[in-house]
């Protein structure tokens, strides 16, 4: 193992200047969510790269957002390894300040440079290098989902479904999302999402007939009220954050819809904030009115599992190992898909990319020299997981 080690070390070495030129490219090659066209491009040129590996690729064209891919090498008798990503970022092309590539001393600027094209780079490169230093003890699988900065709304979660059907059976996951300034992985992460609240009552004329009606924003006030009153830092989070409702001063409004975000620890938590706001859906506190909810657009949380622990210790130990330091844990109030594998039963470490700030804002950048650690860090943790993943 040592030998290979040594291998798959020296081949990243050798890699540097190629990874930072992939990287270039693939920043260069704008991706936002809602650009199907060029979010498939980016997966037909990250294909064209797998083949080249001899991995086996299979793209997916879901309704309304850009291609996914997955790759995977040859079947190996111990649990698949996952590395997960995604190819979509939030910008809109030609928005970023300086344009899409812009090196200021050991940073680089662009959209998606850290959130998390980087991460694309070290996950291609790190199989790479274990597959030319002979690794064959695991199966090696590649995800990139298309519209993961939308919460997999475009596809209407087929992307979820495409994602979760390459990740059965797998042993272990690493998400390769942004990674955090000082390098640490994020064990868990909150959960949340957006839900619509509506509101139906009865217009009337204000001033000639208020008793006719049946305010719907006053309703809803009463709601929101009621809802912010539920916010427990420790637990669920809540925030109505728009509100659309009536068509005039002078008629009582028959309609209100209040965006309701909600920031949840647990599944556990979630499934006791959906009941708690279906409560305050179900009281009328002004007759005439009638509330629904809305599905809640978002993610679960990323929770961490029995072997969570043992995992992070497993990529400290590779990381200290290598005298890159002992990489600390960090718990997330972001989301990311390593809650779907989670939530398979697959202990995961999320934030395995490139160490930068700023995501998705005019000054998202990443770290240059971070690019190559970061991808022995990973490399070496997967040589070093036992047969027990």
């Amino acid at each position: 193992m040592a030998t290979m080690r040594e291998s798959v070390l020296s081949y990243l070495d050798g890699c540097r200047e190629e990874m930072l030129r992939l990287w270039e490219t693939i920043v260069r090659l704008e991706t936002p969510s809602a650009d199907a066209a060029a979010v498939s491009r980016l997966a037909s040129h990250l294909d064209t790269y797998c083949d080249a590996l001899g991995m086996e690729t299979e793209k997916f064209q879901p309704q309304n957002a850009g291609l996914c891919l997955a790759a995977r090498t040859p079947s190996a008798s111990l649990p698949p390894v996952l590395l997960l990503g995604h190819l979509d970022t939030v910008h809109p092309a030609g928005s970023f300040p300086g344009g899409p590539w812009r090196v200021e001393g050991d940073q680089v600027y662009g959209p998606g440079v850290h959130d998390c094209k980087g991460g694309l780079v070290i996950a291609l490169y790190v199989i790479r290098a274990l597959l030319h230093a002979g690794y064959d003890r695991r199966q090696l699988r590649l995800v990139l989902l298309s519209d993961e900065e939308t919460a997999h709304t475009l596809s209407q979660r087929q992307t979820v479904d495409f994602l979760q059907r390459h990740a059965l059976g797998c042993g272990a996951a690493f998400t390769v999302e942004s990674g955090l300034p000082g390098g640490e992985i994020i064990t868990a992460r909150k959960g949340g999402g957006i839900l619509p609240l509506r509101v139906q009552g009865i217009a009337s004329h204000a001033g000639t007939a208020p008793e006719k009606g049946a305010s719907a924003v006053l309703e809803a006030a009463k709601k929101i009220v009621a809802i912010h009153a539920l916010s427990d830092p420790a637990h669920v989070t809540y925030n109505c954050g728009i509100i659309h409702g009536g068509t005039s001063a002078n008629v009582v409004p028959d309609r209100c819809e209040v965006s309701v975000a909600i920031r949840f620890r647990t599944n556990q938590d979630h499934r006791q904030a959906m009941d708690a706001l279906h409560e305050i859906c179900g009281r009328v506190e002004t007759p005439g009115t009638v509330c629904t909810l809305g599905p809640l657009v978002g993610f679960p949380a990323m929770e961490e599992l029995d072997k969570t622990a043992a995992l992070a210790k497993l990529y400290q130990d590779a990381s200290e190992a290598l005298g890159l330091g002992r990489p600390g844990t960090a718990y997330s109030a972001g989301c990311s898909d390593s809650a779907y594998t989670t939530s398979m039963g697959i202990p995961t470490l999320c934030a395995a990319g490139v160490l930068g700030e700023g995501q998705h804002s005019p000054h998202e950048h990443a770290d240059l020299a971070s690019l190559l650690p970061q991808a022995k860090r990973l490399a070496s943790a997967i040589l070093s997981l036992p047969d027990d993943f």
